[in-house]
């Protein structure tokens, strides 16, 4: 392993250790957004790191959507986080032998914080590598910030731009993506009805990852625990209405949810406008878990 600051680099993620000796084992694995760097998901690393957690993250990047679209991320990818976490009980075999006693129950405490679609689109490539080992992921609590959304016209057009710097020339870029996606739309609709190859938007990465943020009746491997959302009424890439959709399907299943709509924090800005109301929320639902 490479030394990046206080951190250990190890393939694809960053190992944290815990900064205050607090309790039992705990540990915190962060799922940054698309194009989110190392210091900024580290800022939010700092706050688990602070209460006794050993910190665990992973990067997304655009490349994550097409492999993710075209079924090509390697079920090798996470072998070293696995044997990770494996070292720390963190994961366990999906199928135990028989025995005549019960196994031993996990007292490690493991927290997931996904941030915007990226993230849970990095998770559900986890959970492969993990089910393809025959492997489960033992999670005690959930943390979704900014997702998980849809893959509308909408939100793909604000994602598109995202990047613009100059606020005029984003909105006029935004508004000619957003008119290319309805005609795609309308042609795509039309190669439907006279049963030519067409694109379904069901199967978006967005779309079929949400489910592994939000469900945990996934085939292929599962999160599990309740769930915090924190989410914004002017989030334009993660639209409340939409994050509201997935939290009634994670609610149809009996899952404990909390959430929380902030007003005014742009996508996963949250943390940054409403600092210490973030926090405290967080620290509340741990509280109970953890």
């Amino acid at each position: 392993m490479e030394q990046f600051g206080d951190y250990k680099q190890a393939d694809q993620f960053f190992i944290g250790a815990p900064l205050a000796n607090i309790g039992v084992p705990k540990y915190a694995l962060l799922f940054g957004w698309i194009g989110g760097s190392f210091k900024n998901v580290e800022k939010y690393a700092q706050y688990y790191r602070n209460k006794g957690f050993t910190v665990y993250i992973t990067l997304s990047e655009h490349k994550n959507i097409v492999l993710a679209g075209e079924g090509k991320e390697s079920l090798a990818f996470f072998d070293t986080l696995i044997q990770e976490l494996s070292s720390h009980d963190l994961v366990s075999p999906k199928t135990q032998p028989a025995a005549t006693t019960a196994p031993p129950k996990h007292t490690q405490k493991l927290v997931l914080h996904l941030f915007s679609n990226g993230g849970c689109i990095k998770l559900r490539h986890f959970l492969h590598c993990l089910d393809a080992q025959g492997m489960k992921l033992e999670s005690k609590a959930v943390i979704l910030d900014s997702c998980p959304g849809h893959a509308s016209m909408a939100s793909g057009s604000h994602f598109m731009t995202v990047g613009i710097k100059n606020s005029v020339a984003r909105v006029v870029a935004r508004n000619g993506v957003y008119a290319s996606l309805q005609v795609a739309n309308v042609i795509n609709k039309g190669c439907a009805m006279v049963g030519l190859p067409w694109g379904d938007m069901s199967k978006h990465p967005i779309e079929v990852s949400a489910l592994y943020a939000v469900s945990e009746k996934n085939a292929d491997g599962n999160a599990t625990g309740p769930r915090l959302f924190l989410y914004s009424d002017e989030d334009k890439l993660c639209q409340a209405e939409e994050v509201q959709e997935w939290i009634a399907v994670c609610k149809a299943e009996g899952i404990v949810v909390e959430e929380k709509m902030f007003v005014g924090s742009e996508h996963v800005k949250h943390a940054v406008v409403h600092k210490e109301e973030y926090w405290a929320l967080v620290t509340s639902f741990l509280e109970k878990l953890i």
